[in-house]
């Protein structure tokens, strides 16, 4: 921080290290041995809005480069908007690092574009008895926090210390619990 950033109140947040992304690759076979979830084959990139004709322009490139890259691998992509605004780009499929690596894909033409400040997170489902259970990348923070909705609003909070405990030897985990942010409405 500098002497002007901390003069006027600024902070500034870490640079995300995309390559962290591909950290859940291997987290995931581990989560499934010791936690009992399974990666349920769809992930979702979400950011903030972009203006209409930059944002359609950049959103059919990303979604032409993923479409390369997963053809043939069965991976599906489509787009929405949750009821906060939030664009999501979200990767379904049965080669869960095809998903991980179209993800890397899209946020890396971001970055590219000078718009890496409006990737929010990435959120990748699992599951438990058919219920979701979800990782959470943080692009701001650079690191991972489980998310167990169960109910309108409500989040089992001891199963997400639970996951955390165990994903921690192979993932990042956000040590903040403040900074584990609730998801309502996930469309991933």
């Amino acid at each position: 921080m500098g002497f002007l950033d901390s003069l006027f109140g600024r902070t500034r947040l870490p640079k995300s290290n995309e390559d962290k992304l591909f950290a859940m690759s291997t987290a995931a076979v581990g989560l499934e041995a010791s936690a009992g979830i399974k990666p349920a084959g769809r992930a979702g990139i979400v950011f903030k809005r972009l203006p209409p004709g930059r944002f359609d322009q950049l959103k059919k490139d990303m979604v032409d480069l993923l479409k390369i890259q997963g053809e043939g691998d069965g991976l599906a992509l489509e787009d929405k908007t949750d009821d906060l605004g939030f664009d999501w780009l979200i990767m379904a499929g049965t080669d869960f690092e095809n998903a991980i690596a179209a993800i890397h894909s899209a946020a890396t033409s971001l970055l590219e574009e000078g718009l890496g400040d409006l990737l929010l997170a990435v959120a990748f489902r699992f599951e438990r008895e058919r219920r979701p259970e979800y990782w959470i990348y943080s692009y701001k923070q650079g690191t991972y926090y489980p998310f167990v909705p169960v109910g309108n609003h409500q989040r089992d909070n001891a199963e997400e210390l639970r996951l955390a405990a165990l994903g921690k030897a192979e993932l990042p985990v956000e040590p903040t619990l403040e900074r584990w942010y609730a998801l309502w409405g996930i469309p991933v």
